[in-house]
């Protein structure tokens, strides 16, 4: 994993929400546990089933986070963008990595110890909050997704899933906003529980409302209030 100059670790967490607003001689002491590690894509960061030993960030790059079914089917878990957390399960109640996370470009990924993060969180209350807040809105982000799976069409599913990747909370943020993650049309597939000839179907079906398109730069490009309608 060996690349160019590494970013600094303290620049780095200071761009992930969770830690954002943490004090600098917190941020400082959370450096120095932090270790920058770059993977090429298609790399695996952890597998279904190891001991849960670190939290991660993406710092530049993607991340899929995935379980494999029984039959050696992938279900999509996470997809992750830049600034996002991840693996945090492990630090909360320790155990195993419940899904892989693999690479889905050339990234770079802050891993901190979990052993490390809470000897700091101990001693630290406003780290210590701050990592469980974030996990209490992930329960609730994938309390969503489960009722969305029972009670959402699939285009139902498939629009939320776009606003989610795009960041959008409000349906007026904006006549067209970026999905800033390239994904396919089989990762969409497998986050939101259908076949990818059905993902290709509607995609198409969005583009021709005028919900999607695609900018010059080949990101999706989305119009929040048209894909909130199918939530409504």
């Amino acid at each position: 994993m060996a690349h160019a100059q590494a970013p600094a670790a303290a620049g780095a967490l200071v761009e992930v929400g969770p830690f954002a607003e943490l004090p600098e001689a917190t941020i400082a002491r959370l450096a120095e546990v932090t270790s920058m590690r770059h993977y090429r894509k298609d790399m695996y960061i952890f597998g279904e089933g190891e001991p849960a030993e670190m939290l991660c960030f993406v710092h530049r790059g993607a991340v899929k986070v995935f379980k494999t079914t029984s039959d050696g089917q992938e279900q999509t878990l996470h997809l992750l963008q830049p600034n996002e957390l991840f693996a945090i399960t492990g630090f909360v109640v320790g155990g195993i990595y419940p899904g892989t996370a693999q690479t889905l470009e050339d990234s770079w990924i802050g891993c901190i110890r979990n052993h490390s993060l809470r000897s700091l969180a101990q001693s630290d209350a406003a780290l210590a909050w701050a990592v469980l807040a974030f996990f209490a809105r992930r329960l609730t982000g994938t309390s969503q997704q489960v009722l969305d799976l029972g009670t959402r069409d699939t285009a139902g599913r498939l629009a939320a899933a776009l606003l989610q990747l795009a960041g959008v909370r409000d349906r007026a943020m904006g006549r067209h906003v970026k999905v800033g993650l390239q994904v396919t049309h089989r990762e969409l597939a497998q986050l939101i529980g259908a076949s990818r000839e059905t993902v290709t179907r509607l995609l198409g079906d969005f583009r021709q409302e005028g919900s999607i398109a695609v900018g010059s730069d080949g990101h999706l490009e989305i119009t929040p209030e048209l894909l909130q309608r199918r939530l409504d």
